[in-house]
């Protein structure tokens, strides 16, 4: 059921034009010694049309000085799977071995410089091997992952390099959706979505599930050098509340009901969002509002109709300089049926899955 409603959005997304369907003419480049490996892998699934370029590592120097420049602009990540190179004891051993630690670090560099403008993810075979090998070589930590790797984390690379491209791409006035399966992801893509911002001297609203700690979330904005939480929220920049505070309201208990009841009052939320969106921009300066809204508050009470009715009343595309993206956890996707889905869809300039 899932995957039918999976497979039943993406075809919702590409018959309204929500995103071009471009993956035919992108390639990714792998690096490895284990070559026959992938290709069995490979044989078994068509990867979103990407075209797969295998490469030994004792062939990588040739190809590079022979790649073409017309294809360049077509490949979209780089995996380097470096699982029998760089290893000091075993060449020890052998020395046959035709790759040594050094040069290794020399292409590996080699292959930066020359596809600067590329992610480049790095397969290692241990933890261990990340500050044997890398410590001259410089990387994110987001970018190191470790074996076993098979044909599901390429998808995954690709997924994730798809992801960030399509934050860089969203504009003022768009309505957009966007699915996560974890909390870290969210939190990873908020603080992304926070850097465009200040870049763009937008003011950025993040709002949060309920099961994230605010001192938490700072420390990880904290993690990122050029983030100053203090300076940005003291600039405006940078506002932080939690979900079920912006969207949720507390109907007092009546005489026969002793309990509080949470409802959704939607006008209310529009007027808040409009309201912040008129106070950044007329009296603080600044070009516009983003929002980072995490709805999982909407589920644990228990309001899924209210979600969909929420989130279909606001069009696709916004009359004032609001840019929204509202956050779901795939886990409540199920909760939903798929005409809710469909319309959730429809109602969204972009959607990411």
């Amino acid at each position: 059921m899932r995957k039918q409603k999976e497979d039943k959005m993406l075809e919702d997304i590409r018959n309204n034009n929500k995103i071009s369907n471009d993956y035919n003419d992108k390639s990714l480049l792998i690096v490895t010694d284990n070559i026959q490996q992938y290709q069995q892998q490979f044989s078994n699934y068509n990867i979103n049309n990407y075209k797969i370029t295998l490469i030994n590592w004792n062939d990588i120097l040739t190809f590079i000085t022979n790649f073409e420049d017309n294809k360049h602009k077509n490949l979209e990540l780089v995996i380097l799977d470096i699982d029998r190179v760089g290893v000091e004891d075993s060449e020890k051993i052998d020395q046959t071995r035709p790759t040594s630690t050094t040069t290794t670090i020399i292409i590996i560099e080699e292959i930066k410089k020359t596809f600067s403008d590329k992610r480049i993810f790095f397969i290692l075979p241990s933890e261990s091997m990340i500050e044997r090998l890398l410590t001259n070589v410089t990387y994110k930590r987001e970018d190191i992952k470790i074996q076993p790797f098979s044909v599901f984390d390429i998808i995954d690379l690709i997924s994730t390099v798809k992801k960030k491209d399509k934050l860089e791409r969203l504009q003022l006035k768009d309505h957009c959706m966007q699915t996560y399966s974890s909390t870290e992801d969210k939190i990873k893509d908020a603080i992304k979505f926070l850097k465009i911002g200040i870049k763009n001297n937008e003011t950025t609203l993040i709002l949060l599930d309920k099961d994230i700690d605010l001192s938490d979330f700072k420390s990880q904005m904290a993690a990122y050098s050029d983030i100053d939480i203090i300076k940005l929220q003291k600039d405006g920049l940078l506002k932080i509340g939690y979900s079920q505070d912006w969207y949720l309201s507390i109907d007092q208990k009546n005489h026969t009901n002793s309990m509080n009841t949470i409802t959704v009052d939607n006008e209310k939320i529009y007027k808040k969002f409009f309201n912040l969106a008129e106070q950044v921009t007329k009296k603080e300066g600044n070009k516009g509002l983003r929002i980072f809204g995490m709805l999982d508050c909407f589920f644990e009470h228990g309001l899924i109709d209210e979600v969909v009715e929420y989130d279909c009343k606001q069009p696709p595309r916004f009359n004032r300089p609001v840019l929204s993206i509202c956050a779901y956890s795939n886990k409540y996707l199920d909760q939903l049926s798929e005409n809710q889905i469909r319309r959730l869809v429809l109602s969204h300039r972009k959607v990411s899955i």
